[in-house]
């Protein structure tokens, strides 16, 4: 009976701890393509002087980028994101055309309401607010994007 005994209380805490199995919810997941609330749209912020420069911000399923009107564009493709609190971190790689060669990118959005978010470059810095478009404005008949 001591034997009887010994081993059904082995087999008890065996199956005790053996179903108690545990399970991490890693925060620190990279989703593929971008937040639903940027896919498609194109945002833009107000016009920063008298010659109507704006910075604006366009994602796709796949790709994101944030270009000023006087600067050259720099699209990050195979985006991921991560969400840190109320702030969505979306890498992406950006090729540099003189070397051939990939580099991360990484931007910052937060959504503010359905037609505003907060954009910005990088980890860290300045978010910038941006309201959403359709079509790009038109200054002397030329398209500015």
């Amino acid at each position: 009976m001591n034997k009887a005994f010994k081993l059904g209380v082995t087999a008890l805490v065996a199956i005790s701890f053996g179903g108690v199995t545990a399970t991490t919810a890693d925060a620190a997941t990279w989703h593929k393509g971008l937040p639903k609330f940027v896919r498609n749209k194109k945002f833009r912020t107000k016009f920063e002087n008298k010659y109507k420069e704006y910075t604006w911000a366009r994602g796709t399923k796949r790709t994101f980028s944030i270009k000023h009107t006087q600067a050259d564009i720099d699209v990050a493709k195979n985006v991921k994101y991560q969400k840190k609190g109320k702030t969505y971190l979306i890498r992406g790689t950006y090729p540099d055309r003189a070397t051939h060669k990939l580099f991360a990118k990484y931007y910052r959005v937060r959504k503010i309401s359905n037609k505003k978010i907060k954009a910005g470059f990088g980890k860290r810095g300045k978010l910038m607010t941006m309201t959403k478009f359709k079509h790009f404005p038109r200054i002397k008949g030329q398209i500015w994007n």
